[in-house]
């Protein structure tokens, strides 16, 4: 007891009057009364913070909604899907081609992973179309060039659907040894496809590939005559990238908006 009256005594916001009537009683009053105040602002001012640390959650969980829907669909980037539309006549399947030049680290002169037809949903082998390494798509090799299935080491398999759906390209690929397609645009920039018949031969090249990102997509490549999208599931990065900047621009205003409000409370009393 003596050490919190001790306490109060030094409180240096309290000042004693220099009446001979004043009384501990009187002081322990005052001082009561002010530590009641202090703790009101204080307990005010947690309160304003609880306030605005809810509406900057609130805002991350809007902002971030989308980007957390996006996640829990999941793609494989080593799959792709493969779509075309107005091709050439005699078309069997698009063929993806890359700027990989041939002393590339992952570049072999044939492959030996032939097309093939099969509607299955896994990877096991179908009837093989009439491709060999003399085939033209196998030789193509304009502007730097070639065929992504037929000349990459990491090529997997080429699945050639006939039902309709998407043909199926997928890429040999793990999580110590990554070769999915978001890696190989990064390492041969912008693709290529050529619509090639059962025999191999070349009808007709696409121009280079628009890259399209979406969180509602596979992996893969649609074609529409000479035009080429290149689709990428995700967020775009400018996306991700101004979220990332709103979000810490909310952060750092926490306390400089508490700061602001706190100074216009004090000089309204």
């Amino acid at each position: 007891m003596n050490k919190i009256r001790r306490i109060k005594d030094d409180l240096p916001c309290i000042k004693k009057p220099e009446s001979s009537t004043f009384s501990k009683n009187t002081l322990t009053s005052f001082c009561a009364h002010d530590i009641i105040y202090v703790a009101n602002v204080f307990t005010k001012g947690c309160d304003l913070m609880k306030k605005l640390y809810t509406v900057i959650v609130m805002a991350a969980m809007l902002i971030l909604m989308p980007l957390n829907a996006a996640a829990a669909l999941h793609f494989d980037p080593a799959r792709g899907e493969i779509s075309c539309k107005n091709a050439p006549e005699g078309t069997v399947y698009l063929d993806i081609l890359v700027a990989m030049p041939a002393d590339d680290e992952n570049y072999t002169a044939f492959n030996g992973q032939i097309p093939y037809f099969s509607n299955d949903e896994e990877t096991s082998g179908g009837e093989e179309l009439d491709i060999d390494e003399n085939s033209e798509i196998a030789k193509y090799s304009e502007d730097g060039y070639v065929s992504l299935s037929l000349h990459h080491k990491r090529a997997k398999a080429y699945q050639v659907k006939t039902d309709g759906s998407p043909s199926l390209l997928v890429m040999d690929s793990n999580e110590s040894n990554s070769c999915d397609f978001i890696d190989l645009y990064h390492a041969y920039g912008d693709y290529k496809a050529a619509y090639v018949d059962a025999e191999g031969h070349v009808l007709g090249v696409t121009g280079i590939s628009e890259r399209k990102f979406s969180r509602s997509t596979p992996y893969g490549f649609s074609a529409d005559g000479s035009a080429l999208i290149y689709h990428q599931h995700g967020a775009h990065p400018v996306v991700i990238g101004i979220t990332v900047a709103v979000m810490a621009v909310l952060l750092m205003s926490l306390p400089v908006t508490f700061m602001i409000i706190s100074s216009k409370r004090k000089r309204g009393k």
